[in-house]
């Protein structure tokens, strides 16, 4: 009884009426196909079910009072049809229950994941079809309920976090990732086709610009949008000393110069007063890196470049949906390239991205190259490449588009509590943000000088994962190495030596973060001692 009692305490239960809805189970009607020879209900995936099926069972020959049931589960999705007889089922989750009889030629009852279940009152002759959409997974269950109640406020005991565990979004959202799929298989249409042209119109839409080009991946997006442009071989390109390697590989990869510039030591970012005193008659573009999703100073750089033939190119691969001065990334220059490697905030099941760009001519001319320089089919204008967005991945991202802005929200969510409750720890330096900055956190990377490598190792003994962006600048890497000195960019030096980067995922629990501020907390503790 106590357990009971304190069950309760944790999370009272409010009924829903019978009849009302709730957002964790749907009741819909199924198909019903009179037939001489006798009726056919139809329980169709895309219409009724609403997700995959991956195992089915029955429900039967319940013993009078008996019950079944009497467990929650944290992935699973579930369908009740009552195929003979009746059934009461009672649906719980996040203090609400749901109670419903089931009864043959009744709607079917379509479950969300995270619900604890009970079924009773049988009839003699019930029987209860119930479609999943997992194989059996015992892993899954939650047998106790005080144990569901606690799984379910999160206060679980948290001893590992991992830096990113994608398998979390295939628990999530698997199932709707899996329906785009077979609607891809099933069109027959596996390059090009209504599933990119849709992608493309919803993305280019999303980044308040009228043209988006799906493509292989990000530093393609990048290298198509220089050649859109005819920048090549004696052309110069300034960029970021602090980024990924991509950034100058694309500039390298069309015989342009690259251009390095120091940045910003609280943001990281392109230091606009260093770009605008390197550009010289031969440069051709620039390209700010939105870097951890935190947007470049764009209207300075716009004053930079004004009354010249620069163009502005965004690198906006960690920056998908965020703002400067309400406007989004990806329509603030001439054009953006984003990636969606599976990783970023907007990231597809593979290599992916996409260019964005205001203007329908460079639109149409990096469409062109990445379709091997044809627009007509074996009518090759310009030397081209073999750069296109799969069916299967713009599918994807299509389902998983508008759920970007829920989850960019949840990384804001989790930066603030990280900025809140690191503030003020002597040896360790938070993330700068400028007011005109809407991030989307990307990567939080906070500064720890001297003790950085002991960080990571004392959290990784505690089971949190980490990661370092970037520890070798693009200036020391062997692909460039011929072209800067060491010690030409110190601040990107210096933040290669420094930066480390927090779990940060919109799958993360409060738990889990609550886990990593302490730890960080303690480490620091610990050496004042």
């Amino acid at each position: 009884m106590a357990a009971t009692a304190a069950a309760n305490d944790l999370h009272p239960l409010s009924h829903v009426a019978p009849g009302q809805s709730a957002d964790f189970v749907r009741f819909v009607d199924l198909q019903l196909i009179p037939a001489p020879g006798g009726n056919i209900a139809v329980a169709e995936v895309s219409k009724h079910v609403g997700f995959p099926i991956h195992r089915a069972y029955v429900l039967s020959d319940v013993p009078a009072g008996g019950t079944r049931g009497a467990h929650g589960h944290r992935d699973l999705r579930q369908a009740f049809i009552c195929l003979r007889g009746s059934v009461l089922l009672s649906l719980s989750k996040r203090g609400k229950t749901v109670e419903t009889r089931l009864s043959k030629g009744g709607p079917a009852a379509v479950v969300a994941a995270g619900c604890w279940r009970d079924l009773s009152e049988f009839s003699a002759d019930a029987l209860v079809l119930v479609l999943a959409s997992e194989e059996y997974d015992e892993a899954d269950y939650i047998r106790d309920r005080w144990d569901f109640q606690i799984w379910e406020a999160g206060h679980d005991r948290v001893t590992t976090v991992p830096y990113l565990d994608l398998r979390r979004y295939a628990k999530a959202i698997g199932p709707e990732l899996e329906l785009a799929m077979r609607r891809v298989v099933q069109s027959g249409a596996f390059i090009g086709g209504d599933e990119l042209g849709a992608f493309e119109r919803a993305f280019a839409g999303y980044c308040d610009a009228p043209h988006a080009v799906g493509v292989g991946n990000g530093l393609d997006a990048l290298s198509l949008a220089l050649r859109a442009w005819g920048i090549g071989p004696g052309d110069e390109v300034i960029a970021p000393a602090h980024t990924f390697i991509a950034t100058v590989l694309a500039i390298q990869a069309v015989g342009a110069k690259p251009v390095l510039v120091d940045v910003e030591p609280d943001t990281g970012l392109m230091d606009i007063a260093l770009a605008r005193a390197a550009i010289t008659p031969n440069t051709r573009a620039i390209i700010p890196v939105h870097l951890y999703g935190h947007p470049v100073d764009m209207d300075a750089l716009r004053e930079a470049v004004a009354g010249r033939s620069i163009h502005v190119l965004e690198d906006a691969c960690q920056a998908h949906g965020a703002r400067y001065k309400g406007r989004r990334c990806g329509g603030l220059g001439d054009a953006a390239a984003f990636s969606f490697y599976p990783t970023k905030n907007l990231g597809a099941l593979g290599d992916g991205g996409a260019l964005v760009t205001n203007n329908s001519a460079a639109a149409q001319t990096a469409r062109k190259i990445a379709n091997y320089g044809a627009t007509e089919r074996y009518h090759h204008d310009v030397v081209g490449v073999n750069s296109r967005l799969d069916p299967i991945q713009a599918a994807v991202l299509s389902t998983k588009l508008p759920m970007l802005e829920g989850w960019n929200d949840r990384r804001r969510s989790i930066a603030r509590r990280y900025l809140s409750d690191l503030a003020d720890i002597p040896g360790l330096d938070l993330p700068a943000t400028r007011e005109w900055a809407e991030p989307v956190w990307h990567v939080f990377a906070v500064r720890a000088p001297g003790v950085r490598d002991a960080l990571q190792a004392w959290l990784s003994e505690r089971g949190i994962g980490t990661n370092i962006h970037y520890p070798i600048p693009v200036h020391r890497q062997g692909a460039c190495a011929s072209l800067w000195r060491q010690g030409a960019f110190p601040v990107a030096e210096a933040l290669g030596a420094s930066l480390l980067s927090l779990p940060l995922d919109p799958l993360h629990t409060d738990a889990e973060i609550a886990y990593v501020i302490s730890a960080v907390t303690q480490f620091f503790r610990w050496r004042l001692l």
